[in-house]
C-alpha cells in the first residue's frame, strides 16, 4: 500500500471510530480502568460497558453570585442530579454536634470551612451519586487546591468544570452582598473581611484552574445571559464535536504568522500535546551538551539547526506517552524538505497540516519592528509595547534582522510550493488567512477541526 492509499485508509477508518463514538467510548474506560485498578480488568470493561452513560460537572463561583441559580437552571435543563456543597454543610450545621460547632464558628468570621470538613462532607455525597450511577451538577466545590486534589485522589474527573468568571470589583461588591445578609450583619471590620475573602477567593480559583486545566471552562458571570443560553453552551460542551481521538497537528506558517498562538490555543482548547521546536531547541542548549552547542551557533546567526538535531528531538518528545495517548500539535515543524521527508520515518501520519497564508510584505513589516527582551525573554511586537525603562535594553534578535528575515522568508515560499506540489498531502491540508485577527484565524481552524469530526 503506497503512502497515499495508507493516509487514506487511515482517515476512512478515524472517521467511522469518530462517528460511532469509540474513542470517546475507549476514552471512558481507559480512564475508569486506570482509576480503579481493578484485579480482573477484562470483567471489569465489560461491565462497565453495561453500565448507563453518566456525567459528572462541577460549578464554581463567587459567593454572592448568581451560581446557585444557574446551576438550579443547568440541572433542570439537562435532567442532572443537583448538589449544593452549601445545603450540606446547612444540613451538618442543624445536627448540633461538634463538627457543626466548627462550621458555625468558620461561618461566623466570613471565613472558609475547614478543607477537612468541606471534602469529607462532599466526598460522602458524591460517592452516594457515584454507587446510584446517577449524572450530577455539585455546586461550589472545588474551591480549594487541597479540594481539587482530594477529588483527584478519589478518582472523580469532571466531564465539565465551569466556573463563573468575575472581575475582581465585581467579587469584592459579591462579597458586600453576601455580608449584607443576616447571618453577618452584626460582624466588625467588614470592609477588612471583604478584601481578604475576595483575594483569598481569587488565589484559590487560581490554584484550582491549574489542577482542572484541561477540563474547566469560565463563562463571564457579568454579562446579563439568558441562563438557558447557558444551559445549551454546558450541553455543548458535554456532548460537542470536539476531536476525541489522539489527532496528530501540523502549524506551519512565516514566521511572525501568529502559527504559535494558533498551535497553543489549539493544544488548550482541546488537551493536545503542545510540541514547540523552538522550546525543544532551547531546552538542548540549557543543557550544554555538543548537540546544544551545534545548535546554539546555529541559532545566533540565524541559521536553522541542523535536521539531524531537529529531527531527534522531535522524534524522542512524539513517541512520549502523553502524546500517544493525548494527541499533539507540532509548531514550526517541517521547516526544510529533509524535515518534510521525515515525517513519514518518525511515523507522524498527521492528521491535519494547517497553513498560514500571509504575504511576504506584512511578515517583514511585522519582524522588524519586533523587539526581545534579552533579560525575561518577552517579545514585544513594538517599542511602544513596552514600558519605557525596559525599552533601552530591547534588541532585535538576530533571526528577526532583515536580511535575515528575507531568508527565512525564501525558506517558507520553497517549503509551501514542496508541499502544494505533493498529491498525497492534499487531502489533510487547511490553509488558513494569517493577516485577519488572531482570534479569527483561531476560530476558523477550530470549526475546520470540528467539522471534520
Amino acid at each position: 500500500m503506497d503512502q497515499a492509499n495508507k493516509l487514506q485508509y487511515q482517515q476512512q477508518v478515524e472517521k467511522y471510530l469518530e462517528r460511532n463514538k469509540v474513542y470517546h467510548i475507549f476514552e471512558d474506560l481507559l480512564k475508569s480502568l486506570i482509576i480503579k485498578k481493578p484485579d480482573d480488568p477484562i470483567q471489569f470493561l465489560i461491565n462497565k460497558l453495561q453500565e448507563p452513560e453518566t456525567k459528572k460537572i462541577f460549578v464554581v463561583g463567587p459567593p454572592g453570585s448568581k451560581l446557585r441559580e444557574l446551576s438550579l437552571t443547568l440541572a433542570d435543563y439537562l435532567n442532572f442530579h443537583i448538589v449544593s456543597i452549601g445545603d450540606l454543610i446547612e444540613k451538618e450545621l442543624s445536627k448540633k454536634s461538634e463538627l457543626s460547632q466548627q462550621i458555625q464558628e468558620s461561618l461566623d468570621k466570613f471565613q472558609y470551612v475547614s478543607d477537612e470538613i468541606v471534602i469529607n462532607i462532599a466526598l460522602n455525597q458524591i460517592n452516594h451519586l457515584e454507587n446510584e450511577k446517577k449524572s450530577y451538577i455539585f455546586e461550589g466545590f472545588p474551591k480549594t487546591q487541597v479540594q481539587g486534589l482530594a477529588l483527584q485522589k478519589e478518582g472523580i474527573i469532571p466531564d465539565a468544570f465551569l466556573i463563573l468568571e468575575m472581575s475582581e470589583e465585581k467579587i469584592y461588591q459579591c462579597c458586600v452582598k453576601k455580608l449584607e445578609t443576616e447571618p453577618f450583619n452584626k460582624l466588625n471590620n467588614k470592609e477588612d473581611l471583604v478584601k481578604n475573602h475576595t483575594m483569598e477567593y481569587q488565589l484559590n480559583l487560581k490554584q484550582v484552574k491549574q489542577i482542572y486545566k484541561n477540563q474547566y471552562f469560565q463563562v463571564d458571570g457579568e454579562k446579563n445571559y439568558e441562563l438557558e443560553d447557558m444551559a445549551q453552551l454546558l450541553k455543548y460542551k458535554l456532548y460537542d464535536n470536539a476531536p476525541k481521538r489522539a489527532l496528530r497537528i501540523v502549524v506551519i506558517g512565516p514566521p511572525g504568522s501568529g502559527r504559535s498562538t494558533l498551535a497553543k490555543k489549539l493544544s488548550s482548547k482541546y488537551g493536545f500535546i503542545y510540541i514547540s521546536t523552538r522550546e525543544l531547541i532551547s531546552n538542548l542548549i540549557n543543557k550544554k551538551g555538543t548537540s546544544g552547542k551545534e545548535a546554539f551557533e546555529k541559532v545566533s546567526k540565524g541559521d536553522l539547526v541542523d535536521d539531524r538535531i531537529v529531527n531527534a528531538l522531535i522524534k524522542e518528545r512524539v513517541n512520549q506517552t502523553d502524546c500517544q495517548m493525548q494527541g499533539f500539535v507540532l509548531d514550526g515543524y517541517p521547516k526544510t524538505e529533509k524535515q518534510l521527508e521525515s515525517l513519514n520515518e518518525l511515523n507522524i501520519q498527521a492528521t491535519l497540516m494547517v497553513i498560514i497564508d500571509v504575504a511576504d510584505d506584512i511578515i517583514t513589516r511585522r519582524l522588524i519592528q519586533r523587539r526581545t527582551d534579552p533579560i525575561t525573554g518577552v517579545v514585544y511586537n513594538s517599542l511602544d509595547e513596552a514600558d519605557k525603562e525596559v525599552r533601552s535594553r530591547l534588541i532585535i534578535a538576530p533571526n528577526e534582522k532583515r536580511e535575515v528575515v528575507q531568508l527565512r522568508l525564501k525558506r517558507w515560499d520553497d517549503l509551501k510550493q514542496l508541499i502544494d506540489g505533493t498529491p498525497k498531502y492534499a487531502s489533510i491540508i487547511y490553509k488558513v488567512s494569517g493577516e485577519n485577527s488572531k482570534e479569527n484565524m483561531i476560530e476558523q481552524v477550530c470549526y475546520h477541526l470540528e467539522k471534520m469530526n
